[in-house]
């Protein structure tokens, strides 16, 4: 199954803020994804000149991409009170995966 990479860019000066909310949630947001997704890269972080970006990355298992991304939609909501909070979820898929899509398959 496709990877799911989430975006997110907080403003530095929200960034306790920010911190409070993830350590809150964070017991009950792995307990929910483990059954959906392995995390591939959990909560890459770097400052920037815009704030604090951070970036996760997870290999959706099968069958479970829409159940996932209706779950990470749901963590990032407790986000939105957070002003100059943005972030992006996209779908990517696997070099395998999109071989299949035009009919070919990796050599083996």
């Amino acid at each position: 199954m496709p990877y799911v990479f989430t975006y997110s860019l907080i403003p530095a000066h929200k960034t306790i803020k920010s911190a409070e909310i993830f350590l809150k949630e964070r017991k009950d947001e792995r307990a929910a994804v483990r059954p959906l997704a392995k995390e591939i890269i959990p909560n890459a972080v770097k400052a920037t000149m815009d704030g604090i970006e951070v970036i996760s990355v997870h290999d959706v298992k099968e069958g479970k991409l829409e159940e996932f991304l209706n779950l990470q939609q749901k963590l990032m909501v407790a986000y939105h009170d957070i002003e100059g909070f943005k972030y992006n979820i996209e779908v990517r898929f696997k070099i395998t995966e999109a071989l299949e899509m035009v009919g070919m398959k990796m050599p083996e």
